[in-house]
């Protein structure tokens, strides 16, 4: 693989912005998420202007958001020769799994193509993904040796948009291997079930209800706007708000909303934290954020440290 090729899976996240519904910085994502936030600055009675509070230097420009832009370059290189052969690997689990549900004598073939199973198959896929978002989050912060690596995603002393993709190459890989995982297995479970002429519904390559998700503020998620629902919807969605409470250094906030979409799973794992109101926030992990503010400090040092829990255990 030469200079050019790497070069082009290098900006290969950034370019989403422009045609991947997936990713949280997609364009229409961005454009619906900075007129909410417009709004919620308005109505939240901050006397600051806009521009100082969301282009505040601080937020774009510092160490800690530089670390923020050479991660989003660095690790889809990484993912190409790690990510993607998990990724490819896991889908073959979709025909097993479709075969073990055909030798069960299930015959519902005829249904593959109703309104109602393209529903079921949709929502399915996005609660099961989301769950297997916070219970994997769940475990990066309650397993020692996993929590090495997901401190880099809360080292970050400012929230931008490009915080989103602040993760060590190891803990993005163990995320995307639960959720890709799942995802082929509920393929298989429908396919099994009502025959391969399945479609979820989608949009932009997007599932429908994880792209409706995200015109909600969903970008806002890591970003210096605080955008509240309200205690009741709060509930039962997670709120850009209460994701940054989860990235607050306050101790009371720590392992809390660790949710993606919704939040029924912290509330029944009791990790739910519904703000009151608005509430100040510093980001970060304490005095430990230091020691994460270079790239040796963000790629090296966790392995070395995780590699002392392994050797402890």
């Amino acid at each position: 693989m030469d200079f050019s090729e790497l070069a082009q899976i290098a900006i290969s996240k950034i370019s989403g912005f422009a045609d991947n519904a997936n990713l949280r910085h997609f364009w229409v994502y961005v454009l619906c998420g900075m007129s909410i936030a417009i709004v919620a600055h308005r109505l939240g009675g901050d006397d600051r202007r806009f521009h100082s509070v969301f282009f505040n230097k601080e937020v774009w420009g510092s160490r800690s958001a530089f670390i923020d832009y050479v991660i989003l370059l660095l690790n889809p290189i990484v993912f190409v020769f790690a990510l993607d052969w998990i990724v490819n690997t896991l889908w073959k689990l979709t025909p097993v799994v479709a075969d073990g549900i055909r030798s069960l004598g299930a015959d519902l073939q005829s249904e593959g193509g109703s309104v109602w199973v393209a529903v079921a198959l949709t929502v399915t896929l996005y609660v099961v993904n989301d769950f297997m978002r916070w219970w994997m989050h769940y475990l990066q912060h309650k397993v020692p040796f996993l929590w090495e690596f997901h401190k880099i995603h809360h080292s970050a002393e400012h929230l931008n948009f490009a915080t989103a993709e602040r993760h060590h190459p190891f803990d993005a890989v163990f995320f995307g291997f639960g959720a890709v995982g799942a995802a082929a297995i509920v393929n298989g479970v429908f396919i099994g079930l009502f025959g391969d002429h399945l479609t979820a519904y989608q949009i932009g390559g997007a599932n429908v209800i994880f792209f409706g998700s995200n015109l909600i503020g969903g970008v806002l998620r890591h970003s210096p706007i605080w955008v509240s629902y309200g205690p009741r919807i709060e509930k039962w969605l997670i709120s850009p708000a209460m994701h940054q409470i989860h990235h607050s250094s306050d101790p009371k906030h720590w392992d809390k909303n660790m949710g993606g979409g919704l939040a029924v799973w912290d509330r029944m794992g009791g990790t739910l934290y519904v703000p009151k109101g608005r509430e100040d926030l510093q980001f970060g992990i304490g005095p430990e954020t230091e020691d994460y503010r270079t790239l040796y400090g963000v790629y090296v040092e966790p392995l070395m440290k995780a590699a002392r829990i392994f050797q402890r255990s």
